[in-house]
C-alpha cells in the first residue's frame, strides 16, 4: 500500500514539551488535511522492588482533572537515550536506581494525531539515588503488590494507557515462565 505524499506542512504552535503542525496531504488522489502532535518521545518504566512490589506513583494530571495511579514515565531530554531517561526517571519520580534496566517493549501512545513513541523498560535491583524531580511535579509513591494489580486493572483504578501497557506486559511476561 503506498504511503500518502506530504505536499505542505505548516507548524503553528511551538512549546516546551510539544510542537503542532497541519500536514496537507494527498492519499488516494484526494487531498487532505492532518493535524500533527510532535513529540520527541518518552520512557515509562515497570520499577519492581525485591519485596514483589511495582513502585508505583500518584500524581495529579489536569487534562484529566484527577490523580492517577501510574508507572514511573517522563520524555526524552533532547539528545537522550531511552535508557538513560529512564535511569533519570526513576531517580526524579521515585527516588530509586536500577540496578538492571531491561527494554522490553515500544509503543505509540496516540497514533492518530501524535508522533510521540514510549520505549518500555522493567528495572530491578533498585538502591536508593534521589534526583530533584521538575518543579512542576507532586509526585506521591505508592509500593503495589504485583499481586494485587490485576485487580487494580479489573476495578479501573489504573487507567492510564502506559501504565495499563506496562503492568500486563509483565503480568503476561511472568504468566509465560
Amino acid at each position: 500500500m503506498p504511503k500518502p505524499r506530504v505536499i505542505e506542512t505548516k507548524r503553528i504552535y511551538e512549546g516546551k514539551v510539544i510542537n503542532l503542525r497541519v500536514d496537507t496531504i494527498v492519499e488516494k488522489g484526494q487531498k487532505l488535511e492532518r493535524t500533527v502532535v510532535e513529540h520527541r518521545g518518552a520512557v515509562t518504566v515497570v520499577p519492581l522492588d525485591s519485596k514483589g512490589r511495582v513502585l508505583m506513583v500518584r500524581q495529579y494530571r489536569h487534562a484529566a482533572k484527577r490523580y492517577l495511579l501510574e508507572l514511573p514515565a517522563g520524555g526524552l531530554d533532547e539528545g537522550e537515550k531511552p535508557l538513560a531517561a529512564a535511569q533519570r526517571e526513576l531517580q526524579e519520580e521515585i527516588g530509586y536506581k536500577a540496578g538492571k534496566l531491561e527494554r522490553v517493549g515500544g509503543f505509540f501512545t496516540a497514533p492518530g494525531f501524535c508522533e510521540e513513541y514510549m520505549h518500555l523498560f522493567i528495572a530491578t535491583g533498585l538502591t536508593p539515588s534521589r534526583l530533584q524531580h521538575d518543579d512542576d511535579e507532586d509526585i506521591h509513591v505508592e509500593p503495589t503488590p504485583l499481586s494485587k494489580i490485576p485487580g487494580l486493572i479489573r476495578t479501573g483504578a489504573i487507567e492510564d494507557a502506559k501504565s495499563l501497557v506496562g503492568l500486563l506486559t509483565v503480568l503476561s511476561r511472568r504468566k509465560s515462565r
